[in-house]
C-alpha cells in the first residue's frame, strides 16, 4: 500500500489542499493532511485495479497431466 507510486499519485491528488494549507494557508494544515491520508487507499485500490488489468495472463503452453500423451 506504501509503495511510492501509491504515495506520489495520492500527492497529485491532494494538491490542491496542500498547496492552499502550505502556501495561501486559507486552510489548516491538519485538514490537508487527513485529506492526504483519505488519498492513500483511493490511490492504492485505483492503482491496483491499473495494475490488475495490466497483468499479462499466463502462457504456460504445457497441456494439463490428462492431455499428456503417454510414452
Amino acid at each position: 500500500m506504501f509503495r511510492g507510486s501509491v504515495l506520489l499519485c495520492a500527492l497529485l491528488f491532494a494538491a490542491p489542499t496542500m498547496w492552499q494549507a502550505l502556501v495561501d494557508q486559507t486552510i489548516s494544515v491538519e485538514t490537508a493532511l487527513v485529506r492526504f491520508l483519505i488519498a492513500v487507499p483511493v490511490a492504492a485500490i485505483l492503482l491496483g485495479l491499473v495494475r490488475s488489468a495490466m497483468d499479462k495472463p499466463s502462457t504456460d503452453r504445457t497441456p494439463p497431466r490428462e492431455q499428456r500423451p503417454e510414452r
